[in-house]
């Protein structure tokens, strides 16, 4: 069994956010920490998922500016198939 380490932490919400999660807690039979939980996992998830879209569009961009990547991407154009 993974024991995942937790820390408590306190932020401050609008009411209107409370009072949001608060119908979602009854609706889903969560408990609020859960919704908070899940809300925080998924953000992160989100962010990173955008951080590596960058990564990957700016590799793209060196792949088609760069000379050298460019001569790499080519190398089968000179392959001869026997």
């Amino acid at each position: 069994m993974v024991v995942v380490q937790q820390e408590k932490v306190t932020i401050t919400l609008p009411t209107q956010i409370k009072e949001e999660v608060a119908k979602l807690k009854d609706e889903m039979k969560m408990s609020m920490n859960s919704i908070y939980q899940t809300a925080i996992q998924e953000y992160v998830k989100q962010k990173n998922r955008e951080k590596l879209r960058l990564e990957a569009s700016q590799m793209v961009e060196e792949y088609k500016t760069n000379p050298e990547m460019i001569e790499l991407c080519n190398f089968e154009e000179d392959i001869v198939e026997y």
